[in-house]
């Protein structure tokens, strides 16, 4: 499993993107999965699965644009077929972390996700993902949350089209999506990086573009989270690609060329 990160802590992301000397900070995840089919009596593999945090104000919206992005991000991709378990206790961990320390957990086709995560089969005796159980439970019911538990927001569901890409979504309030990546553009490429594991032409698998690829779906989900939620402001249209690669130009240098980095950092 090849992971790229700008956390100083990636196992405890929501403590670990500002000084710990610092005042507390109030952030909103998202959460984004890119799936791949390796062939007929195989579970599905995750090819990619990104988690960004971005903070927010208490009590109003914050005004994000490209040059002064800041987000957290931790995104982990396979380097061979059978890591489904390893990338399911990443996405796990943050849940549980994240339902407890974020405000708004923001995601987009939650239930699909979600449904097939919990249906992935597991080794004998491995632990009950809580993480993933209580985030699908509470999918249910957006409208409802425990006490002190991070808000839900299923951008597919909230924002609309309920059947669309994110791609669709972020084109539809003010966000430009990375050409590359968009509608079927994107499952596409993550299918045919899964059967090029699958053949172990490990040359076609082009790790940083999956992560490039689920990164700008996982920014995409958080600021699209953030503005159903009243947390996220910005003035349109907002490059995802401007965005993404201000703060994470490194994850795949070729897609970023030109973008200069957020002076925040």
């Amino acid at each position: 499993m090849r992971s790229y990160t700008n956390l100083l802590r990636p196992d405890t992301p929501f403590g670990s993107v500002t000084d710990p000397w610092r005042r507390p900070t109030k952030w909103l995840a998202a959460m984004s999965l890119l799936w791949g089919d390796a062939g007929a009596d195989e579970p599905p593999v995750i090819m990619a699965a990104g988690l960004v945090v971005i903070p927010v104000h208490r009590a109003r919206p914050r005004t994000v644009c490209a040059p002064l992005a800041q987000f957290g991000y931790r995104v982990v991709v396979p380097e061979s077929i059978g890591e489904n378990d390893q990338i399911i206790k990443v996405v796990d961990d943050a849940l549980v972390q994240g339902r407890r320390e974020a405000e708004v957990i923001a995601w987009h086709n939650a239930a699909d996700d979600l449904y097939v995560l919990q249906q992935l089969p597991r080794r004998e005796g491995a632990p009950r993902h809580a993480g993933i159980a209580a985030v699908a439970q509470a999918c249910g019911d957006r409208a409802v949350h425990e006490r002190s538990t991070a808000r839900l927001v299923d951008c597919s569901h909230d924002l609309g089209p309920a059947a669309g890409h994110v791609s669709d979504t972020a084109l539809a309030h003010g966000l430009v999506p990375m050409k590359e990546f968009t509608r079927a553009a994107q499952q596409e490429g993550a299918q045919l990086a899964c059967e090029a594991l699958v053949d172990e032409r490990w040359g076609d698998c082009s790790p940083g573009i999956l992560a490039a690829s689920v990164l700008a779906s996982a920014v995409s989900t958080a600021l699209l989270g953030g503005k159903h939620a009243g947390r996220l402001v910005w003035r349109e249209p907002l490059s995802i690609t401007e965005f993404v690669g201000a703060v994470a130009w490194e994850v795949a240098p070729p897609l970023f060329s030109g973008v200069a980095p957020s002076v925040s950092e």
